[in-house]
């Protein structure tokens, strides 16, 4: 269901990107300390590189959140200023 006419979810969008991506740096944290102790293997090495790779990820989708959040604040603040936005 889409939000109602002038309901923006944006910031919330962009905050949950940012949650997200906490908690997977929470994981990587607890990986690569069992991995500096030796208790990872291979597969658990595999899984480390995994993780990595979708906290990038993730960091990129939450900065594009947070970049379309200002994007459509500033739109909104200019009113009926003539923006980018139709």
């Amino acid at each position: 269901m889409s939000p109602p006419p002038g309901d923006d979810r944006s910031e919330a969008v962009a905050d949950e990107q940012w949650d997200r991506l906490r908690r997977l740096a929470e994981r990587v944290a607890r990986y690569e300390e069992a991995d500096a102790l030796g208790e990872l293997d291979e597969d658990g090495r595999a899984r480390l590189d995994a993780l990595r790779l979708r906290a990038v990820r993730a960091a990129e989708r939450a900065r594009l959140a947070d970049r379309l959040a200002d994007l459509i604040a500033e739109a909104r603040a200019a009113g009926g200023r003539r923006t980018q936005f139709p």
